[in-house]
């Protein structure tokens, strides 16, 4: 599968699941595998800040 196919189909996949954006983001952050997309690389650094602010604030 090239990776223009692959764009297409997150890209139709995210048109009918909006929550498939944060599931999509938050597997590209754990696999260490971020998107070309700016906003996406952005989007995974957030996420992982967070998570380890949660696991901090539950850990004190």
């Amino acid at each position: 599968m090239s990776e223009k196919e692959r764009e297409r189909l997150i890209e139709k996949e995210l048109k009918r699941n909006p929550g498939g954006a944060l599931n999509n983001t938050w597997a590209n952050a754990l696999t260490g595998s971020p998107s070309s997309g700016c906003l996406i690389n952005i989007g995974s650094i957030i996420i992982i800040i967070i998570f380890i602010l949660i696991v901090r604030a539950c850990s004190n």
